[in-house]
């Protein structure tokens, strides 16, 4: 797809968190020392390619993508979630080279700002203290990323499908602030996500339903009691 100029980038996304302490009118040039572009990804087009080693950063803006795994069997693991702010490959950034254990899919359409960082830029003056404040943001974003995920390995640690399932939904009325929410997954892409079979899981939620824990209709779940 044609490449927007750094002028129409940078007034596209220098209010990203990406860019935050970054002087709206230095971002054109940052724009252009980090060699940065658009790209748009499709739903279900591969963002990263498993076993890839990614030369570059790229920033999530618009759109939702997964990190996921397919075993030998083609089952597949959902790993984590990118929602608009995330770092994809952000180990890069910070010259870390690192394969990817896994695939990023994008689940609707995407627009990833693709940032390149080589030794050149860092020698140059006029960018040295803002691609600094980039690193910052960026590490910022990624100890955000890492908390979600020490949030998720605490419902996967759960021994049996109904700790599991109870600890997710836990999870997802706190982060709604709400007893009544919409989750984000069909009930395979929850089974993936917990790791657990579809049938076990269905079973689960209908006991918990019928235990008078919980109501739900497809993605639509409501606690009746507190689960924990």
């Amino acid at each position: 797809m044609p490449q927007p100029d750094d002028h129409s980038l940078a007034s596209r996304y220098a209010r990203l968190p990406l860019f935050e302490g970054v002087p709206a009118e230095k971002v054109p040039r940052v724009l252009r020392c980090l060699n940065a572009s658009v790209r748009r990804y499709d739903r279900q087009e591969h963002i990263v390619e498993p076993g890839s080693r990614q030369r570059h950063t790229g920033y999530l803006c618009a759109g939702h993508a997964r990190l996921v795994s397919y075993d030998v069997a083609g089952n597949t693991s959902i790993l984590g979630e990118y929602a608009p702010g995330s770092a994809i490959a952000a180990e890069r950034f910070f010259g870390l080279e690192a394969p990817s254990h896994g695939c990023v899919v994008a689940v609707e359409p995407c627009d990833v700002l693709v940032l390149d960082l080589d030794a050149a830029v860092e020698a140059r003056p006029c960018c040295r203290a803002h691609v600094t404040r980039i690193r910052e943001n960026l590490a910022r974003i990624a100890l955000r990323m890492n908390a979600d995920l020490l949030r998720r390995l605490g419902i996967l640690s759960q021994r049996t499908t109904r700790e599991k399932a109870l600890a997710f939904l836990a999870q997802q009325a706190e982060a709604a602030g709400a007893d009544a929410f919409d989750i984000p997954y069909s009930r395979q892409e929850l089974a993936d996500l917990l790791y657990v079979e579809r049938s076990a899981l269905s079973h689960e939620l209908g006991r918990l339903q019928d235990e008078g824990l919980i109501r739900f209709r497809r993605r639509r779940f409501e606690l009746l009691r507190p689960l924990r």
